[in-house]
């Protein structure tokens, strides 16, 4: 038995949660698609003609998700810890081209509630692959220990079957079950990151677009039908005529045209008068429940106005997207933590190695794109510095205006050092 049969839905929990996650997440990206439910509206005979219904399409969970991946990670994180290790990273980092890669993890995170990352050299620079998640199998025994990993998609071209089978000490490469490349597994499984909202079998996360699609479809099924009535009983009324019964047609984009009815005749239009009251409060209740379940104020996407706000203001607007970013945050933390570890087993084989002590201090520090009043900040920190309560290197950690603390401080030596310089001179004759 090859290592792919032996790890490819081990058991049947594996292979139902499988199932349901990736009909889950094929579900979502049709949505992103624009592929949504108010498009099956069907179309209707109307004064002796077809009525195309409207379908309207909203796009507003893009803009949601765009918010929250850039409220946490549009900021690029830093790296905090002993100068000499941070420089390294921060380097890897850099040339590894990790802010892209932190904004694609964030970015699956909240749209599908979970984001799978593996970490390897190429030539020698150090790199992350994010696994797309509808290609994701993680594997996991009896115990619920994660014991490997298959990536596995389907060429649609030529119909070819792909398979990455990751074990902790190989990588090997299947095409219609033949395997075609194979070598050694330098760094580890790749990181699975799951949302703090678990799904049934608590191995992946649960997505938050699960609970903003039903009410997303609803406003997009009343703003249609809302579209229809006026359209069809507002702009185009019904013509009703008592007596003598008109049997030429008028066209019906004629305007002006008068009729001869018999005495005691009449000719009228009818019109619907719709409940506008009942209708605004029922959108405006659902799009309410949109921005509070999608942790979203809704003044950022231009449903409400703002203006001339406090810095506490600001911080209750946006509270609820702070409690939402800090779960965030945690599962990222995790994540990264894990990278940190897989950077330094590659970082030995090219024969760079850190202390221990060195390694235990590095940190992240995430930095919100959240609207702050800046000089209030600043002058905080500077007053906590001047206190002694904090150092010049926590004051650069907690700025928004630095990400590399390492090179700051490195910047900030040089500087004095050129100023203790003592300048020769020579004195006149």
């Amino acid at each position: 038995m090859d290592i792919k049969s032996e790890f490819w839905f081990q058991d049947e929990i594996n292979k139902t949660e499988h199932m349901k996650r990736i009909s889950n997440v094929v579900d979502i990206k049709q949505y992103l698609l624009r592929l949504h439910k108010v498009l099956q509206r069907k179309d209707f005979k109307f004064k002796e003609e077809t009525y195309t219904t409207a379908k309207i399409v909203l796009n507003t969970l893009k803009s949601i998700i765009n918010f929250h991946t850039s409220y946490v990670v549009g900021n690029p994180i830093s790296i905090t810890g002993e100068q000499e290790i941070v420089k390294k990273y921060n380097s890897i980092y850099k040339k590894g081209m990790y802010t892209k890669t932190d904004y694609e993890i964030a970015e699956d995170l909240y749209t599908y509630g979970n984001a799978f990352e593996y970490v390897y050299s190429d030539n020698g620079v150090i790199k992350s692959k994010v696994i797309a998640n509808e290609d994701s199998y993680p594997v996991y025994d009896e115990h619920e220990n994660y014991v490997a990993f298959i990536e596995y998609w389907e060429d649609m071209e030529n119909g070819h079957k792909n398979y990455i089978v990751y074990t902790p000490a190989m990588v090997q490469v299947y095409q219609d079950n033949t395997l075609v490349d194979e070598y050694a597994n330098l760094s580890g499984l790749p990181i699975c990151y799951a949302s703090l909202d678990k799904s049934e079998y608590n191995f992946f996360g649960d997505s938050p677009l699960n609970d903003l699609m039903p009410i997303m479809n609803q406003i997009e099924t009343l703003l249609s039908k809302l579209d229809d009535a006026i359209n069809t009983l507002s702009m185009n009324p019904l013509g009703v005529s008592m007596g003598q019964r008109i049997t030429d047609s008028i066209p019906k984009d004629i305007c002006g045209a008068t009729l001869n009815l018999e005495d005691g005749g009449d000719f009228k239009y009818v019109t619907a008068q719709m409940d506008y009251q009942n209708i605004k409060l029922l959108l405006d209740s659902l799009t309410q429940q949109l921005y509070a379940v999608a942790s979203v104020p809704a003044s950022v996407i231009g449903q409400g106005n703002i203006a001339n706000v406090s810095e506490i203001s600001l911080k209750l607007l946006f509270s609820q997207t702070d409690n939402k970013a800090k779960q965030m945050i945690q599962v990222l933390k995790e994540g990264m933590y894990k990278r940190f570890e897989y950077i330094r087993k590659l970082l030995k084989i090219q024969g760079v190695t850190f202390s221990d002590d060195m390694y235990d201090s590095l940190d992240i520090t995430f930095s919100v794109n959240r609207p702050v009043d800046t000089q209030s900040m600043m002058n905080e920190l500077k007053t906590q510095y001047d206190m002694g309560a904090i150092s010049k290197q926590t004051v650069i950690d907690k700025s928004p205006y630095t990400t590399d603390t390492a090179l700051e401080l490195q910047r900030i030596a040089d500087e004095q050092g050129e100023r203790n310089t003592v300048q020769p001179t020579t004195d006149a004759e």
